[in-house]
Protein backbone atom coordinates (compact mmCIF):
# COMPACT_ATOMS: atom_id res chain seq x y z
CA UNK A 1 0.00 0.00 0.00
CA UNK A 2 3.06 2.52 0.57
CA UNK A 3 4.39 1.85 -2.79
CA UNK A 4 0.95 2.73 -4.08
CA UNK A 5 0.63 6.06 -2.11
CA UNK A 6 4.29 6.58 -3.19
CA UNK A 7 3.90 6.15 -6.77
CA UNK A 8 0.46 8.14 -7.16
CA UNK A 9 1.96 10.96 -5.66
CA UNK A 10 4.74 10.92 -8.23
CA UNK A 11 2.50 10.66 -10.93
CA UNK A 12 0.18 13.22 -9.68
CA UNK A 13 3.21 15.56 -9.52
CA UNK A 14 4.37 14.80 -13.17
CA UNK A 15 0.56 15.86 -14.21
CA UNK A 16 1.29 19.09 -12.99
CA UNK A 17 -1.91 19.74 -11.17
CA UNK A 18 -2.90 22.97 -9.68
CA UNK A 19 -1.16 21.61 -6.26
CA UNK A 20 1.83 21.30 -7.54
CA UNK A 21 2.03 25.06 -8.85
CA UNK A 22 5.89 26.54 -9.13
CA UNK A 23 6.97 28.63 -6.82
CA UNK A 24 6.74 32.25 -7.23
CA UNK A 25 3.20 32.18 -9.22
CA UNK A 26 0.97 33.11 -6.01
CA UNK A 27 -1.05 35.47 -8.09
CA UNK A 28 -1.98 33.44 -10.85
CA UNK A 29 -3.21 30.87 -8.00
CA UNK A 30 -5.14 33.57 -6.39
CA UNK A 31 -6.49 34.30 -9.70
CA UNK A 32 -7.46 30.78 -11.00
CA UNK A 33 -9.06 30.42 -7.20
CA UNK A 34 -11.20 33.67 -7.91
CA UNK A 35 -12.09 32.65 -11.58
CA UNK A 36 -13.61 29.60 -9.72
CA UNK A 37 -14.99 30.61 -7.30
CA UNK A 38 -16.85 33.80 -9.44
CA UNK A 39 -17.62 30.87 -11.76
CA UNK A 40 -18.89 27.67 -9.50
CA UNK A 41 -20.42 29.31 -6.59
CA UNK A 42 -23.56 31.13 -8.43
CA UNK A 43 -23.98 27.31 -10.83
CA UNK A 44 -23.95 25.80 -6.96
CA UNK A 45 -26.01 28.07 -5.58
CA UNK A 46 -29.18 27.62 -8.22
CA UNK A 47 -28.28 23.40 -8.20
CA UNK A 48 -29.08 23.98 -4.32
CA UNK A 49 -32.54 26.46 -4.89
CA UNK A 50 -33.21 23.32 -7.65
CA UNK A 51 -32.27 20.64 -5.37
CA UNK A 52 -33.96 21.88 -2.30
CA UNK A 53 -37.57 22.53 -5.05
CA UNK A 54 -37.35 18.93 -6.07
CA UNK A 55 -36.73 17.51 -2.24
CA UNK A 56 -39.98 19.84 -0.88
CA UNK A 57 -41.64 18.27 -4.22
CA UNK A 58 -41.43 14.37 -3.31
CA UNK A 59 -41.36 15.04 0.74
CA UNK A 60 -44.94 15.53 -0.39
CA UNK A 61 -45.35 11.88 -1.31
CA UNK A 62 -42.98 10.22 0.81
CA UNK A 63 -40.15 9.57 -2.07
CA UNK A 64 -37.53 11.82 -0.51
CA UNK A 65 -35.32 9.31 -1.21
CA UNK A 66 -35.38 9.23 -4.70
CA UNK A 67 -33.62 12.67 -5.14
CA UNK A 68 -30.44 10.85 -3.85
CA UNK A 69 -30.92 8.27 -6.13
CA UNK A 70 -31.27 10.59 -9.19
CA UNK A 71 -27.98 11.87 -7.80
CA UNK A 72 -26.16 9.31 -7.49
CA UNK A 73 -27.16 7.93 -11.04
CA UNK A 74 -26.03 11.10 -12.96
CA UNK A 75 -23.13 11.62 -10.82
CA UNK A 76 -21.97 7.68 -11.39
CA UNK A 77 -23.02 8.25 -15.10
CA UNK A 78 -20.84 11.10 -15.65
CA UNK A 79 -17.87 9.57 -13.70
CA UNK A 80 -18.57 6.19 -16.31
CA UNK A 81 -17.99 8.81 -19.45
CA UNK A 82 -15.38 10.60 -17.97
CA UNK A 83 -13.57 7.39 -17.01
CA UNK A 84 -13.31 5.93 -20.24
CA UNK A 85 -11.61 8.85 -21.44
CA UNK A 86 -9.13 9.03 -18.19
CA UNK A 87 -8.77 5.37 -18.18
CA UNK A 88 -7.00 6.12 -21.85
CA UNK A 89 -5.01 8.36 -20.64
CA UNK A 90 -3.78 7.47 -17.51
CA UNK A 91 -3.09 3.71 -17.99
CA UNK A 92 -2.24 3.35 -21.46
CA UNK A 93 -1.26 7.20 -23.39
CA UNK A 94 1.01 8.67 -20.67
CA UNK A 95 4.72 8.56 -21.49
CA UNK A 96 5.33 6.73 -18.03
CA UNK A 97 3.93 3.52 -19.02
CA UNK A 98 7.00 1.73 -20.42
CA UNK A 99 8.89 3.33 -18.11
CA UNK A 100 7.52 1.83 -15.05
CA UNK A 101 7.20 -2.04 -16.45
CA UNK A 102 11.04 -2.48 -15.60
CA UNK A 103 11.08 -1.03 -12.25
CA UNK A 104 11.08 -3.26 -9.26
CA UNK A 105 6.95 -2.88 -8.73
CA UNK A 106 4.36 -5.38 -8.34
CA UNK A 107 1.63 -5.19 -11.11
CA UNK A 108 -0.80 -4.69 -8.58
CA UNK A 109 1.43 -1.27 -7.79
CA UNK A 110 1.08 -0.18 -10.95
CA UNK A 111 -2.66 -0.54 -11.39
CA UNK A 112 -3.52 0.56 -8.05
CA UNK A 113 -1.34 4.05 -8.43
CA UNK A 114 -2.50 4.99 -11.87
CA UNK A 115 -6.50 4.14 -10.52
CA UNK A 116 -5.74 6.46 -7.98
CA UNK A 117 -4.20 9.21 -9.64
CA UNK A 118 -7.69 8.49 -12.48
CA UNK A 119 -10.04 8.67 -9.54
CA UNK A 120 -8.20 11.58 -7.93
CA UNK A 121 -9.85 13.88 -11.25
CA UNK A 122 -13.02 12.19 -10.97
CA UNK A 123 -13.22 13.25 -7.55
CA UNK A 124 -13.59 16.81 -8.99
CA UNK A 125 -16.58 15.93 -10.87
CA UNK A 126 -17.85 14.23 -8.31
CA UNK A 127 -17.59 17.25 -5.73
CA UNK A 128 -19.84 18.96 -8.37
CA UNK A 129 -22.55 17.20 -8.96
CA UNK A 130 -22.58 15.36 -5.36
CA UNK A 131 -21.61 18.23 -3.24
CA UNK A 132 -24.58 20.52 -3.55
CA UNK A 133 -26.97 17.22 -3.26
CA UNK A 134 -25.62 16.05 0.02
CA UNK A 135 -25.42 19.37 1.60
CA UNK A 136 -29.10 20.11 0.66
CA UNK A 137 -30.43 16.76 1.20
CA UNK A 138 -28.75 16.84 4.97
CA UNK A 139 -30.53 20.43 5.80
CA UNK A 140 -33.57 20.16 4.51
CA UNK A 141 -33.60 16.31 5.51
CA UNK A 142 -32.31 17.53 9.16
CA UNK A 143 -29.60 14.77 8.76
CA UNK A 144 -26.90 14.96 12.53
CA UNK A 145 -23.53 14.40 12.63
CA UNK A 146 -24.38 10.50 11.49
CA UNK A 147 -25.88 11.66 8.07
CA UNK A 148 -22.60 13.84 7.15
CA UNK A 149 -20.60 11.24 8.82
CA UNK A 150 -21.76 8.72 6.66
CA UNK A 151 -22.35 11.08 3.65
CA UNK A 152 -18.65 11.79 3.54
CA UNK A 153 -17.38 7.93 3.38
CA UNK A 154 -20.00 7.23 0.42
CA UNK A 155 -19.32 10.36 -1.50
CA UNK A 156 -15.52 8.91 -1.52
CA UNK A 157 -16.47 5.10 -2.59
CA UNK A 158 -19.37 6.66 -5.16
CA UNK A 159 -16.71 7.41 -7.87
CA UNK A 160 -14.56 4.00 -7.64
CA UNK A 161 -17.68 1.31 -9.28
CA UNK A 162 -18.38 3.27 -12.05
CA UNK A 163 -14.37 4.22 -12.61
CA UNK A 164 -13.61 0.04 -12.72
CA UNK A 165 -16.32 -0.57 -14.63
CA UNK A 166 -14.85 2.18 -17.23
CA UNK A 167 -11.23 0.65 -16.78
CA UNK A 168 -12.57 -3.31 -17.41
CA UNK A 169 -14.28 -2.08 -20.39
CA UNK A 170 -10.99 -0.51 -21.78
CA UNK A 171 -8.81 -2.82 -21.09
CA UNK A 172 -10.98 -5.99 -22.52
CA UNK A 173 -10.68 -3.58 -25.60
CA UNK A 174 -8.04 -2.98 -25.78
CA UNK A 175 -6.64 -6.28 -24.97
CA UNK A 176 -8.29 -8.28 -27.42
CA UNK A 177 -8.55 -5.11 -30.22
CA UNK A 178 -4.75 -3.83 -32.30
CA UNK A 179 -6.61 -0.53 -31.84
CA UNK A 180 -4.51 1.10 -29.22
CA UNK A 181 -1.22 1.30 -31.94
CA UNK A 182 -3.84 3.78 -33.99
CA UNK A 183 -4.01 5.27 -30.70
CA UNK A 184 -5.41 8.62 -32.17
CA UNK A 185 -8.20 6.89 -33.64
CA UNK A 186 -9.16 5.17 -31.15
CA UNK A 187 -8.91 7.86 -28.81
CA UNK A 188 -11.35 10.06 -31.40
CA UNK A 189 -14.11 7.27 -31.44
CA UNK A 190 -13.55 6.83 -27.49
CA UNK A 191 -14.39 10.66 -27.26
CA UNK A 192 -17.44 10.41 -29.17
CA UNK A 193 -18.41 7.08 -27.98
CA UNK A 194 -18.38 8.85 -24.49
CA UNK A 195 -20.28 12.01 -25.77
CA UNK A 196 -22.75 10.25 -27.89
CA UNK A 197 -23.59 7.80 -24.79
CA UNK A 198 -24.18 11.07 -22.86
CA UNK A 199 -26.61 12.69 -25.54
CA UNK A 200 -28.46 9.72 -25.92
CA UNK A 201 -28.98 9.58 -22.01
CA UNK A 202 -29.93 13.01 -21.25
CA UNK A 203 -32.66 12.73 -24.39
CA UNK A 204 -33.77 9.67 -22.97
CA UNK A 205 -34.55 11.57 -19.71
CA UNK A 206 -35.60 14.80 -21.22
CA UNK A 207 -38.14 12.55 -23.23
CA UNK A 208 -39.37 10.31 -20.54
CA UNK A 209 -39.98 13.34 -17.79
CA UNK A 210 -41.83 15.35 -20.48
CA UNK A 211 -44.73 12.84 -21.02
CA UNK A 212 -47.72 12.79 -21.80
CA UNK A 213 -50.72 11.97 -19.16
CA UNK A 214 -50.72 8.60 -19.55
CA UNK A 215 -47.26 7.36 -18.35
CA UNK A 216 -48.12 10.28 -15.24
CA UNK A 217 -51.10 8.06 -13.82
CA UNK A 218 -48.69 5.11 -14.39
CA UNK A 219 -46.16 6.87 -12.31
CA UNK A 220 -48.73 7.64 -9.72
CA UNK A 221 -50.04 4.47 -9.37
CA UNK A 222 -46.25 2.70 -9.00
CA UNK A 223 -45.67 5.20 -6.44
CA UNK A 224 -48.94 4.21 -3.90
CA UNK A 225 -48.57 0.37 -4.70
CA UNK A 226 -44.41 0.37 -3.54
CA UNK A 227 -41.91 2.29 -0.66
CA UNK A 228 -39.17 3.72 -2.59
CA UNK A 229 -40.20 3.82 -6.12
CA UNK A 230 -39.18 6.21 -7.33
CA UNK A 231 -35.83 5.50 -5.81
CA UNK A 232 -35.44 1.87 -7.63
CA UNK A 233 -36.87 3.64 -10.64
CA UNK A 234 -33.97 5.81 -10.79
CA UNK A 235 -31.20 3.87 -9.75
CA UNK A 236 -31.66 1.04 -12.26
CA UNK A 237 -29.11 2.30 -14.27
CA UNK A 238 -26.38 1.59 -11.08
CA UNK A 239 -27.98 -0.50 -8.61
CA UNK A 240 -24.81 0.41 -6.43
CA UNK A 241 -26.58 3.83 -5.79
CA UNK A 242 -29.54 2.60 -4.35
CA UNK A 243 -27.60 1.34 -1.74
CA UNK A 244 -25.77 4.48 -0.67
CA UNK A 245 -29.07 6.16 -0.80
CA UNK A 246 -30.91 3.91 1.14
CA UNK A 247 -27.62 4.57 3.65
CA UNK A 248 -28.47 7.66 3.98
CA UNK A 249 -32.02 8.13 4.10
CA UNK A 250 -32.43 6.73 7.71
CA UNK A 251 -28.62 7.67 9.08
CA UNK A 252 -28.03 6.06 12.09
CA UNK A 253 -30.45 3.36 12.00
CA UNK A 254 -29.56 -0.67 12.47
CA UNK A 255 -31.27 -0.39 9.04
CA UNK A 256 -28.73 2.33 7.21
CA UNK A 257 -25.79 0.48 8.57
CA UNK A 258 -26.56 -2.97 7.15
CA UNK A 259 -26.99 -0.82 3.49
CA UNK A 260 -24.05 1.18 4.02
CA UNK A 261 -22.02 -2.05 4.71
CA UNK A 262 -23.50 -4.07 1.75
CA UNK A 263 -22.68 -0.84 -0.49
CA UNK A 264 -18.85 -0.81 0.23
CA UNK A 265 -18.87 -4.78 -0.35
CA UNK A 266 -19.84 -4.09 -3.49
CA UNK A 267 -17.32 -1.47 -3.71
CA UNK A 268 -14.64 -3.59 -2.50
CA UNK A 269 -15.79 -6.38 -4.56
CA UNK A 270 -15.55 -4.52 -7.28
CA UNK A 271 -11.88 -3.20 -6.56
CA UNK A 272 -10.83 -6.98 -6.17
CA UNK A 273 -12.18 -7.68 -9.76
CA UNK A 274 -10.45 -4.53 -11.25
CA UNK A 275 -7.28 -5.63 -9.39
CA UNK A 276 -7.98 -9.40 -10.82
CA UNK A 277 -8.44 -8.70 -14.60
CA UNK A 278 -6.26 -5.75 -14.66
CA UNK A 279 -3.49 -8.19 -13.89
CA UNK A 280 -4.58 -10.22 -16.60
CA UNK A 281 -5.25 -8.11 -19.17
CA UNK A 282 -3.84 -4.63 -18.48
CA UNK A 283 -0.21 -5.54 -19.54
CA UNK A 284 -0.62 -7.50 -22.33
CA UNK A 285 -2.62 -4.64 -24.05
CA UNK A 286 -0.18 -2.11 -22.98
CA UNK A 287 3.25 -3.90 -24.10
CA UNK A 288 4.26 -1.91 -26.98
CA UNK A 289 1.51 0.83 -27.14
CA UNK A 290 3.86 3.76 -28.25
CA UNK A 291 4.54 2.23 -30.94
CA UNK A 292 2.19 4.20 -34.05
CA UNK A 293 0.82 2.40 -37.01
CA UNK A 294 0.92 4.08 -40.06
CA UNK A 295 0.91 4.05 -43.88
CA UNK A 296 3.70 3.75 -46.13
CA UNK A 297 3.53 5.57 -49.38
CA UNK A 298 6.06 6.30 -52.24
CA UNK A 299 5.72 9.89 -53.47
CA UNK A 300 6.83 10.70 -56.67
CA UNK A 301 8.69 13.71 -57.95
CA UNK A 302 5.85 15.29 -59.40
CA UNK A 303 3.56 14.52 -56.06
CA UNK A 304 5.86 15.80 -54.00
CA UNK A 305 6.35 19.18 -55.83
CA UNK A 306 1.84 19.44 -55.55
CA UNK A 307 2.74 19.01 -51.67
CA UNK A 308 5.48 21.46 -51.41
CA UNK A 309 3.51 24.87 -52.15
CA UNK A 310 5.42 28.79 -51.43
CA UNK A 311 3.41 30.12 -48.58
CA UNK A 312 3.68 33.41 -46.66
CA UNK A 313 5.16 32.52 -43.20
CA UNK A 314 1.95 33.83 -41.62
CA UNK A 315 -0.21 31.58 -43.33
CA UNK A 316 2.14 28.58 -42.96
CA UNK A 317 2.26 28.99 -39.42
CA UNK A 318 -1.63 29.15 -39.22
CA UNK A 319 -1.60 26.11 -41.83
CA UNK A 320 -0.21 24.17 -39.66
CA UNK A 321 -1.68 24.85 -36.23
CA UNK A 322 -5.04 24.03 -38.45
CA UNK A 323 -3.57 20.85 -39.11
CA UNK A 324 -2.53 19.88 -35.89
CA UNK A 325 -6.39 20.68 -34.28
CA UNK A 326 -7.64 18.45 -37.11
CA UNK A 327 -4.92 16.07 -36.39
CA UNK A 328 -4.71 15.72 -32.62
CA UNK A 329 -8.24 13.58 -31.46
CA UNK A 330 -8.04 15.67 -28.33
CA UNK A 331 -7.61 18.65 -29.70
CA UNK A 332 -10.52 17.49 -32.55
CA UNK A 333 -12.78 16.74 -29.70
CA UNK A 334 -12.57 19.79 -27.49
CA UNK A 335 -11.57 22.38 -29.93
CA UNK A 336 -12.31 21.67 -33.42
CA UNK A 337 -15.60 20.04 -32.91
CA UNK A 338 -16.65 21.87 -29.92
CA UNK A 339 -17.56 24.52 -32.46
CA UNK A 340 -20.24 22.76 -33.90
CA UNK A 341 -21.47 20.04 -31.05
CA UNK A 342 -22.18 23.09 -28.29
CA UNK A 343 -25.21 24.84 -30.70
CA UNK A 344 -26.41 21.20 -31.59
CA UNK A 345 -26.16 19.75 -27.91
CA UNK A 346 -28.05 23.36 -26.91
CA UNK A 347 -30.89 21.90 -29.46
CA UNK A 348 -31.07 18.39 -28.81
CA UNK A 349 -32.94 19.04 -25.18
CA UNK A 350 -35.81 21.44 -26.64
CA UNK A 351 -36.32 18.74 -29.73
CA UNK A 352 -36.04 15.71 -27.28
CA UNK A 353 -39.21 16.96 -25.79
CA UNK A 354 -42.78 15.41 -26.68
CA UNK A 355 -44.05 19.23 -26.56
CA UNK A 356 -41.25 20.63 -28.29
CA UNK A 357 -43.81 21.84 -31.59
CA UNK A 358 -45.83 23.92 -29.04
CA UNK A 359 -42.80 25.34 -26.91
CA UNK A 360 -40.99 26.45 -31.02
CA UNK A 361 -44.78 28.07 -31.93
CA UNK A 362 -44.79 30.38 -28.93
CA UNK A 363 -41.14 30.79 -28.64
CA UNK A 364 -41.48 32.10 -32.32
CA UNK A 365 -44.58 34.24 -32.21
CA UNK A 366 -42.58 36.01 -29.35
CA UNK A 367 -39.35 37.11 -31.47
CA UNK A 368 -41.24 37.32 -34.42
CA UNK A 369 -41.94 41.16 -36.11
CA UNK A 370 -41.15 44.33 -34.06
CA UNK A 371 -40.57 42.18 -31.15
CA UNK A 372 -37.06 40.71 -32.86
CA UNK A 373 -35.57 44.11 -31.53
CA UNK A 374 -32.64 45.42 -29.57
CA UNK A 375 -33.29 43.14 -26.52
CA UNK A 376 -33.32 39.74 -28.95
CA UNK A 377 -30.06 41.42 -30.84
CA UNK A 378 -28.29 41.83 -27.50
CA UNK A 379 -29.73 38.25 -26.53
CA UNK A 380 -28.07 36.53 -29.73
CA UNK A 381 -24.89 38.74 -29.41
CA UNK A 382 -24.59 37.39 -25.82
CA UNK A 383 -25.09 33.86 -26.89
CA UNK A 384 -22.51 34.34 -29.44
CA UNK A 385 -20.00 35.49 -27.52
CA UNK A 386 -20.63 32.42 -25.01
CA UNK A 387 -20.20 29.82 -27.72
CA UNK A 388 -16.89 31.43 -28.56
CA UNK A 389 -16.13 31.31 -25.04
CA UNK A 390 -16.65 27.80 -24.97
CA UNK A 391 -14.52 27.18 -28.31
CA UNK A 392 -11.04 26.45 -25.87
CA UNK A 393 -8.94 26.73 -29.13
CA UNK A 394 -7.52 30.29 -28.25
CA UNK A 395 -7.06 29.65 -25.11
CA UNK A 396 -4.54 26.69 -25.05
CA UNK A 397 -3.18 27.93 -27.95
CA UNK A 398 0.22 28.07 -26.26
CA UNK A 399 -0.60 25.58 -23.95
CA UNK A 400 -1.23 22.72 -26.98
CA UNK A 401 2.59 23.31 -27.84
CA UNK A 402 3.86 21.81 -25.11
CA UNK A 403 7.51 21.29 -24.61
CA UNK A 404 8.19 22.32 -28.21
CA UNK A 405 6.73 25.78 -27.47
CA UNK A 406 10.17 26.99 -27.21
CA UNK A 407 11.06 25.42 -30.37
CA UNK A 408 8.80 28.51 -32.22
CA UNK A 409 11.25 31.12 -30.60
CA UNK A 410 14.11 29.87 -33.05
CA UNK A 411 11.52 29.89 -36.13
CA UNK A 412 11.98 32.91 -38.81
CA UNK A 413 8.41 34.58 -38.12
CA UNK A 414 7.95 37.70 -36.31
CA UNK A 415 6.56 37.11 -32.74
CA UNK A 416 2.87 39.45 -33.77
CA UNK A 417 2.54 37.22 -36.64
CA UNK A 418 3.20 33.99 -34.47
CA UNK A 419 -0.03 34.48 -32.06
CA UNK A 420 -1.92 36.05 -35.30
CA UNK A 421 -1.21 32.82 -36.68
CA UNK A 422 -2.39 31.21 -33.24
CA UNK A 423 -5.61 32.91 -32.94
CA UNK A 424 -6.83 32.68 -36.48
CA UNK A 425 -8.05 29.17 -35.80
CA UNK A 426 -10.34 30.46 -33.19
CA UNK A 427 -11.67 33.12 -34.91
CA UNK A 428 -12.79 30.88 -37.80
CA UNK A 429 -14.00 27.86 -35.82
CA UNK A 430 -15.89 30.17 -33.75
CA UNK A 431 -17.75 31.96 -36.42
CA UNK A 432 -18.15 28.86 -37.62
CA UNK A 433 -20.48 28.61 -34.73
CA UNK A 434 -22.08 31.26 -35.14
CA UNK A 435 -23.47 30.39 -38.34
CA UNK A 436 -24.58 27.29 -37.13
CA UNK A 437 -26.22 29.26 -34.05
CA UNK A 438 -27.98 31.38 -36.49
CA UNK A 439 -29.15 28.87 -39.21
CA UNK A 440 -30.66 26.66 -36.46
CA UNK A 441 -32.61 29.93 -35.38
CA UNK A 442 -33.62 31.06 -38.58
CA UNK A 443 -35.04 27.17 -39.05
CA UNK A 444 -36.69 26.78 -35.90
CA UNK A 445 -37.81 30.44 -35.36
CA UNK A 446 -38.00 31.51 -38.83
CA UNK A 447 -36.04 35.34 -37.29
CA UNK A 448 -36.22 37.88 -40.22
CA UNK A 449 -33.24 38.02 -42.77
CA UNK A 450 -32.85 41.63 -41.06
CA UNK A 451 -32.05 40.46 -37.69
CA UNK A 452 -29.93 37.75 -39.11
CA UNK A 453 -27.60 40.36 -40.72
CA UNK A 454 -27.32 42.68 -38.05
CA UNK A 455 -26.77 39.47 -35.08
CA UNK A 456 -23.58 38.34 -37.99
CA UNK A 457 -22.33 41.81 -38.31
CA UNK A 458 -22.37 41.97 -34.57
CA UNK A 459 -20.52 38.57 -33.90
CA UNK A 460 -17.95 38.84 -36.10
CA UNK A 461 -16.08 41.34 -33.46
CA UNK A 462 -17.79 39.80 -30.56
CA UNK A 463 -15.73 36.40 -31.58
CA UNK A 464 -12.72 38.04 -32.26
CA UNK A 465 -13.00 39.83 -29.05
CA UNK A 466 -13.77 36.91 -26.76
CA UNK A 467 -11.08 35.02 -28.82
CA UNK A 468 -7.94 37.96 -28.20
CA UNK A 469 -9.03 37.37 -25.12
CA UNK A 470 -8.33 33.94 -25.17
CA UNK A 471 -4.91 34.37 -26.35
CA UNK A 472 -4.03 37.06 -23.91
CA UNK A 473 -4.99 34.72 -20.96
CA UNK A 474 -2.91 32.02 -22.39
CA UNK A 475 0.48 34.63 -22.76
CA UNK A 476 0.03 34.70 -19.34
CA UNK A 477 -0.51 31.38 -17.82
CA UNK A 478 0.43 28.71 -20.59
CA UNK A 479 0.51 25.32 -19.14
CA UNK A 480 3.66 23.60 -21.17
CA UNK A 481 4.07 20.60 -19.18
CA UNK A 482 1.43 17.46 -19.94
CA UNK A 483 2.09 13.89 -20.53
CA UNK A 484 -0.95 13.53 -23.00
CA UNK A 485 -2.74 16.05 -25.39
CA UNK A 486 -5.83 15.58 -22.94
CA UNK A 487 -4.07 17.20 -20.69
CA UNK A 488 -3.71 20.37 -22.36
CA UNK A 489 -7.23 20.82 -23.00
CA UNK A 490 -8.82 19.20 -20.45
CA UNK A 491 -7.08 19.58 -17.11
CA UNK A 492 -5.98 23.20 -18.24
CA UNK A 493 -8.11 25.77 -16.23
CA UNK A 494 -7.68 28.58 -19.11
CA UNK A 495 -11.04 28.28 -20.79
CA UNK A 496 -12.37 29.06 -17.24
CA UNK A 497 -11.19 32.41 -17.76
CA UNK A 498 -12.25 32.52 -20.93
CA UNK A 499 -15.71 31.37 -20.11
CA UNK A 500 -16.09 34.03 -17.34
CA UNK A 501 -15.10 36.76 -20.07
CA UNK A 502 -18.00 35.53 -21.90
CA UNK A 503 -20.17 35.43 -19.22
CA UNK A 504 -19.39 39.05 -18.08
CA UNK A 505 -19.32 40.71 -21.52
CA UNK A 506 -22.68 38.90 -22.91
CA UNK A 507 -24.42 39.65 -19.89
CA UNK A 508 -23.02 43.18 -19.59
CA UNK A 509 -24.42 44.01 -23.22
CA UNK A 510 -27.83 42.35 -22.35
CA UNK A 511 -28.15 44.93 -19.45
CA UNK A 512 -27.22 47.82 -20.79
CA UNK A 513 -29.24 46.91 -24.02
CA UNK A 514 -32.08 46.86 -21.63
CA UNK A 515 -31.18 50.14 -19.42
CA UNK A 516 -30.75 52.24 -22.96
CA UNK A 517 -34.16 50.61 -24.72
CA UNK A 518 -32.37 51.82 -28.15
CA UNK A 519 -34.00 50.30 -31.78
CA UNK A 520 -32.17 47.29 -33.05
CA UNK A 521 -30.40 49.80 -35.61
CA UNK A 522 -28.74 51.72 -33.27
CA UNK A 523 -27.84 48.88 -30.90
CA UNK A 524 -26.25 46.68 -34.18
CA UNK A 525 -24.63 49.52 -34.83
CA UNK A 526 -23.40 50.82 -31.31
CA UNK A 527 -22.22 46.75 -30.48
CA UNK A 528 -20.25 46.97 -33.55
CA UNK A 529 -18.49 49.67 -33.39
CA UNK A 530 -17.92 49.16 -29.70
CA UNK A 531 -16.62 45.77 -29.84
CA UNK A 532 -13.97 46.63 -33.68
CA UNK A 533 -12.66 49.17 -31.59
CA UNK A 534 -11.91 46.87 -28.44
CA UNK A 535 -10.19 44.38 -30.68
CA UNK A 536 -8.41 47.16 -32.05
CA UNK A 537 -7.40 48.22 -28.75
CA UNK A 538 -6.17 44.55 -27.86
CA UNK A 539 -4.53 43.65 -31.16
CA UNK A 540 -2.46 46.54 -31.08
CA UNK A 541 -1.40 45.58 -27.14
CA UNK A 542 -0.36 42.14 -28.41
CA UNK A 543 1.39 44.19 -31.61
CA UNK A 544 3.76 45.96 -28.78
CA UNK A 545 3.22 43.30 -25.71
CA UNK A 546 3.43 40.10 -27.35
CA UNK A 547 7.02 39.78 -28.24
CA UNK A 548 7.58 40.36 -24.54
CA UNK A 549 5.24 38.10 -23.15
CA UNK A 550 6.12 35.46 -25.14
CA UNK A 551 10.11 35.83 -24.26
CA UNK A 552 8.91 35.84 -20.63
CA UNK A 553 7.37 32.48 -21.15
CA UNK A 554 9.75 30.12 -19.47
CA UNK A 555 9.49 26.12 -18.85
Amino acid sequence: MNKVLLLSKVLLKNAESIWGAKKGSDWKKFLLVLALAIGIIPMILGAVVFLSAMYDGLALIGQEGALLGLGFTVASLAIFIFGILYVLSVFYYSQDVEQLLPLPLRPAHILGAKFVVALCYEYLTALVLLGPLLVTYGVKSGGGIVYYLFAVLIFLAVPIVPLVMAALLVMLFMRFTNVGKSKERFRLISGLFAICLAVGFQMFVQRQSSGGIDSLEQLQQMIASQENALLNLVTQFFPAGRLAALALQDGGTLESLGFLAAFFLVVLASLVVFLVVGNSFYFAGVMGISEAAAKRKAIGKTAFQKLVKQRSRLLSYFWKEWKILWRTPAFLLNCTLSSLLFPILALLPLLARRDSGELLARLQATLQGEQAGATSLAIAFAAIVLLGALNSTSVTAISRDGQGFFYNKTLPILPQHLLLAKVMPGIILSMVGMLVLLAEAVWLLALPGTFIFWAILCGIPGVIFINLIGIMVDLHLPKLVWSSEQEAVKQNFNPLFSLLAGLLTGGFVVVCVMYVEASLFATALGLFALFALLDAAIYRLLVVKGPKWLENIED
